[in-house]
């Protein structure tokens, strides 16, 4: 064999060799399996409570941020988005104190005279009252306080439900003809499932967290607290919301927060059974107080 050809074969091999290693050198090693690789986020547990429902169709969802892990019954209707009714309340109740909509010490909101429905509505009124007597009208300022531009900017950034603010005076809703009392989140534009709720609880009180705006955290907790059981180290916060269209009980809720010894744990009940007379706001907040009153430790 020519010595040209040998020398040129010999460089050939070299060169093969020396490409071969070093791309094994640049291969990434395989990650070892220390146990922290678990695909645990956002994991669901499905419960039974069917119990706690006497007979009603509903969900109960609640949502553990520190394992973030759901623990759900009627997993299909916790997914299922209806309106929020007064439940936005919460929302806009945050909005309203970041916009400067609302201003925690002076909250007071005067009366304009109209005779609504529901006496505790006819007198001048505070954010507190307003939020335990779910007064409409107050909220129907608050939001139109807020505008429709800052309003879609948080609906957006919060991921709120189906984010359609567009009927934004509520004329969908048939139900009630004075303006004071319908809005975009009464039976109109504005969905949310159960889960929504809790994700949408969950990010609000994080971002208070993570800014240090304890002045506004603890308004958020003193005018939603609704029970209080000092000797377990319960609290539980929350808001109703209610709903009717043509004669029926189509939207029940309780949502909200309790914390147990320090742990956190975001919540929404609510009842679809608008053949039953009974299926009301306030039996969906009894419901839910009844399972966190005695399941609370479990539910985490």
């Amino acid at each position: 064999m020519p010595q040209k050809l040998i020398y040129a074969l010999a460089l050939s091999l070299l060169t093969f060799l020396f490409t071969a290693c070093a791309f094994a050198q640049e291969q990434p090693k395989p990650i070892a399996d220390n146990g922290n690789n678990k695909e645990t986020k956002n994991a669901t547990r499905q419960i039974d409570l069917k119990n706690y429902f006497e007979g009603f169709n509903g969900t109960a969802i609640f949502y553990n941020p520190a394992e973030e892990k759901y623990t759900v019954y009627n997993k299909e209707l916790s997914e299922k988005q209806s309106s929020p009714c007064s439940t936005f309340k919460i929302f806009s109740t945050y909005v309203g104190i970041l916009t400067d909509s609302i201003d925690p010490q002076n909250s007071l909101r005067r009366w304009n005279g109209t005779t609504y429905w529901m006496d505790e509505w006819n007198r001048d009124i505070d954010l507190e009252n307003a939020v335990k007597y779910s007064c409409v009208w107050y909220f129907r300022r608050v939001v139109n306080d807020i505008g429709p531009e800052a309003m879609q900017k948080y609906i957006d950034k919060y991921n709120y439900g189906n984010k359609d603010i567009s009927d934004w005076n509520g004329t969908i809703n048939t139900n009630e003809t004075n303006p004071d009392l319908i809005g975009f989140w009464i039976e109109s534009s504005l969905k949310i499932s159960p889960k929504e709720q809790t994700q949408v609880l969950y990010k609000i009180f994080t971002d208070l967290k993570q800014t240090d705006n304890h002045a506004v955290e603890n308004e958020m907790k003193r005018v939603f607290l609704v029970y209080e059981d000092k000797e377990k180290n319960l609290k539980i916060y929350g808001k109703t919301g209610f709903g009717r269209v043509n004669g029926e009980n189509t939207d029940a809720w309780f949502v909200g927060m309790y914390e147990l010894g320090g742990k956190e744990n975001y919540f929404a009940i609510r009842l679809d059974d608008p053949k039953k007379p009974e299926s009301t706001s306030a039996k969906a907040k009894g419901i839910a107080l009844n399972i966190i009153k005695e399941k609370a430790a479990d539910l985490f």
